[in-house]
């Protein structure tokens, strides 16, 4: 089979987030892919996202069996644009794999993301938007909160000061986000608890991973317990040492199931297909809040969702071998 893989070259990322993305290579992660599919016996060509590129996919198209979409980055490396990529896919007819375009839009606005959350019930932490700074703060939200940009993911734009503990804090905060990132700030309460990520690969049917743990034991006293963006992408920061994953997590079969349970029905609600993520924070009283629903995440050998495969016992070729089976199934279906 050919399989066309699309990837955010890293010569390509946006300057506006010249400081952010310190410690991540794109190029890296397709090359994993490719040489997982070069295993698998298919043949691989690469089309790395530039302007170009729907001309190109549009003239070769008739000899592209499916793509393996790996632009989580988008256009330009712009987050916004990132939907825009499998929306490409569908007017040119050729079936990829993950989400499509409007699930990685519901996903990639966090606040409209909580708010379908919050109308099917599903317990998210109590949240507010600020787009100017200057909005009065809801009476509810109780401190500490945590502050982030709107609309990004890959922990940009959370660091320590992103925990704030009370209104001059959170005031400060809200406008360095808004002027750095030029988006609205979101401000919610900062459950500090146990985080929790799921994992689940498939379609219709899907397949739940080891539920994994993301361990704070390390960290120094004075540092929040969070995966800021040094904890994700810097291997030589303390956060990134200090903060272990421990998979499958050390939990009892009631969390379990409560996770897994959540799970299922919020990424069922955002139209996750193929592989995605769901991370959780619990409370003083291990109520589970879900953070976040994360389409398409980062399938590196090294990331996440790779590790909880491999204690399914599934190999990083087998892992992407699984992905590739969900997209085909999905348009064998379709043509029924």
């Amino acid at each position: 089979m050919r399989i066309a893989v699309l990837f955010t070259k890293r010569d390509d990322i946006g300057q506006q987030y010249h400081s952010d993305w310190e410690g991540r290579d794109t190029n890296d992660d397709a090359e994993s892919v490719i040489n997982a599919l070069r295993e698998l016996g298919h043949e691989t060509i690469v089309y790395p996202v530039d302007l170009e590129l729907f001309d190109k996919l549009r003239k070769d198209k008739d000899n592209i069996d499916m793509a393996f979409n790996l632009c989580d980055d988008g256009f330009f490396s712009d987050p916004e644009l990132e939907p825009h990529l499998p929306a490409m896919l569908d007017i040119l007819g050729i079936n990829y794999t993950g989400s499509n375009y409007l699930s990685l839009a519901l996903c990639l606005d966090k606040a409209r993301a909580k708010k379908i959350l919050t109308y099917h019930d599903i317990p998210t932490p109590r949240f507010q938007v600020f787009r100017e700074g200057n909005e009065s703060l809801k009476k509810l939200l109780k401190f500490p909160l945590i502050v982030k940009p709107v609309h990004e993911d890959a922990s940009i734009g959370i660091k320590d000061e992103s925990v704030v503990k009370d209104e001059t804090g959170l005031r400060e905060m809200v406008k360095q986000v808004i002027a750095e990132y030029k988006q609205p700030a979101l401000a919610e309460e900062f459950i500090d608890g146990r985080e929790f990520n799921v994992g689940i690969i498939g379609d219709k049917v899907q397949e739940v991973l080891p539920v994994s743990e993301i361990r704070f034991d390390g960290l120094p006293d004075d540092k929040p317990k969070i995966v800021n963006y040094s904890a994700k992408w810097k291997e030589d920061s303390i956060d990134y040492k200090a903060t272990q994953r421990r998979c499958p997590a050390d939990i009892d079969e009631q969390l379990k199931k409560k996770l897994v349970s959540l799970a299922l029905k919020s990424s069922k609600l955002m139209l996750c297909r193929d592989y995605f993520r769901v991370d959780f924070r619990l409370d003083k009283e291990n109520n589970p809040f879900v953070l976040e629903v994360n389409p398409n995440p980062d399938i590196s050998e090294d990331a996440g969702l790779a590790a909880m495969a491999s204690v399914k016992g599934y190999s990083y070729k087998e892992l992407i071998g699984k992905i590739v089976e969900s997209a085909l199934r999905r348009k064998h279906d379709n043509k029924k």
